[in-house]
């Protein structure tokens, strides 16, 4: 969620947080005199009401105490909570909805029961100014005792081998983070989470240390900003994530409502911590992360996203947008700052093709096939408007322009260009040129023989690897006129291709098959490749 500082977008965590937390910020309270927001001339009786959608993953388990929750609310369903100074400010009032429209008000023993389902959501809302170091302390006794329920079962409480396994969990526990942060951070080499060396330390905070190049270990309160607040994040995964279980008392979905999360992080911090934060959303249904951001970053590396503004007689208005217009309306607000057009989607390998039709095209194939699915296709106008349109101008225009700004991407997620197979050796070798380093491997050509051998070289463009399937049926449809050679070859007129060429886009996107993909796949598989 991005917006202007004041729009309230931050009120949207503090409700997120009331709703789940009963508190507005952490360790505080509903405070009606400062959280009520209405104009003086109303009349209406005070009242903060906020209201959630849910919509229930099938790994979302009820065991048997909690079947009346499952049978009052079911698995889509809309909970409303409202508060209001009396009789009592912290006893809210619960409302059921099937529909999000009517709202049922529940009684006692319903309350109750949603209460019981809320329990199953670990919530987190993680504020701009909190220091990482004090939430990872803060957490200790959450760490530990996810590192006693990865203990073997049969040992006492007074076993001598229990400090010896304690230790080795913990090796465990920080080895995939220390990874992490040592390819992050520069000087960071390892990671040890402190366990304790006697039986009467077991419930003594704890903490981590590392080894900073030269310097030795140091604890993490030592760390740089940066660094700390890529180990909580790591540390808050391992503890959410430990609390899935399907018995009572254990968590069955994680959200965590982030404020900022760019805050203190240079740039390619920034891409790390947002693909991380994309890797742990990822993993299942049952983990969801919202953020604030101001960052172009963290606006790419979302799955979905949403404008916020201060209206005068509505207040904060959110709006759903696509990533691509959150990106772009981001920037024209002056919320997030401008971004070379190069190191746009830097959590994703990029590839620069010549026109829309290739980019929709490859984009439905990616889908199709399963490979290349993260990859972003583009177009020159849709990286940069100022370039005016797209075509082959454009494309070598674009690495011509911004090839300096290419080596500033992660390697992982490169920008590439894919030039149409009927350009010539030497375009292909200039565009090598302009782009400069790793040139070699990130530009390529669409190359005529992945395609069908009887789809000949009249079909100019990406058109030429389509499937026979295809371009027969859209000679039925009467999109293309075809001509068939003796040798059953397939043969286009130019102008009658280039006025079909919209729609033949179309009927790929509604009718190709992944079968009709096969002479697409080498390209695919480059774009996907890592260098």
């Amino acid at each position: 969620m991005v917006g202007p500082n004041n729009s309230g977008e931050s009120n949207v965590l503090r409700a997120l947080n009331l709703f789940f937390n009963e508190e507005t910020e952490p360790d505080q309270y509903l405070d009606f005199d400062i959280d009520f927001r209405l104009r003086p001339a109303t009349k209406k009786k005070k009242s903060i009401r906020v209201c959630e959608e849910f919509s229930l993953p099938d790994e979302f388990h009820f065991i048997v105490k909690l079947q009346p929750s499952r049978e009052l609310l079911g698995e889509h369903f809309w909970i409303a909570k409202e508060w209001t100074p009396r009789p009592d400010p912290f006893k809210p009032e619960f409302g059921i909805s099937r529909d999000g429209v009517g709202f049922e008000r529940a009684d006692a023993e319903q309350a109750s029961t949603i209460n019981r389902f809320l329990n199953l959501i670990s919530f987190r809302y993680i504020p701009n100014r909190a220091v990482p170091a004090e939430i990872i302390r803060a957490h200790s006794g959450d760490l530990s005792k996810y590192l006693a329920r990865r203990l073997p079962k049969g040992r006492g409480p007074a076993s001598p081998a229990l400090l010896r396994e304690l230790s080795t969990v913990a090796r465990e526990l920080a080895k995939p983070i220390a990874a992490d942060l040592s390819k992050a951070c520069v000087g960071i080499s390892d990671l040890e989470l402190s366990t304790p060396t006697e039986i009467s330390e077991m419930v003594r905070e704890a903490g981590f240390k590392s080894t900073v190049g030269q310097l030795g270990s140091i604890e993490d309160t030592s760390l740089g900003a940066g660094v700390q607040s890529l180990l909580m994040f790591h540390v808050l995964y391992v503890i959410d994530r430990g609390q899935f279980r399907q018995s009572f008392g254990w968590r069955q979905a994680a959200v965590w409502a982030i404020e900022e999360p760019e805050s203190s992080l240079h740039r390619q911090l920034q891409v790390w911590l947002a693909m991380l934060l994309r890797g742990f959303a990822r993993e299942g249904d049952r983990f969801q992360i919202l953020s604030t951001t101001h960052n172009d970053v963290f606006v790419y590396a979302a799955t979905s996203g949403h404008s916020a503004v201060l209206d005068d007689s509505l207040g904060t208005v959110v709006e759903g947008k696509s990533i691509r217009e959150l990106a772009s309306w981001s920037t024209d607000y002056g919320v997030t700052g401008w971004a070379p057009p190069a190191l746009k989607f830097p959590t994703s390998a990029v590839v620069l093709l010549e026109g829309k039709h290739d980019a929709t095209i490859l984009g439905r194939a990616a889908q199709l096939t399963t490979v290349g699915t993260d990859v972003v296709f583009t177009t020159p106008s849709e990286l940069d408007p100022t370039l005016g349109g797209d075509g082959w101008d454009q494309q070598r225009n674009f690495v011509s322009k911004y090839g300096a700004y290419v080596a500033h991407r992660l390697p992982d997620y490169p920008l590439r260009v894919l030039l149409d197979w009927d350009r010539k050796d030497g375009d292909l070798e200039k565009v090598v040129a302009k782009y400069g380093p790793g040139g070699v491997q990130n530009v390529a050509r669409m190359d005529a023989s992945w395609a069908d051998s009887l789809v000949g070289d009249s079909f100019r463009g990406i058109e030429r690897f389509y499937s026979r399937r295809l371009l027969r049926l859209a000679g039925k449809r009467g999109i293309l006129g075809l001509a068939t050679r003796s040798d059953g070859g397939l043969v286009v007129g130019r102008e009658e291709l280039e006025r079909a060429k919209s729609a033949l886009a179309e009927l790929f996107v509604s009718e190709a098959q992944p079968h009709d993909c096969q002479h697409l796949r080498p390209a695919l598989e480059w774009a996907a490749s890592r260098n």
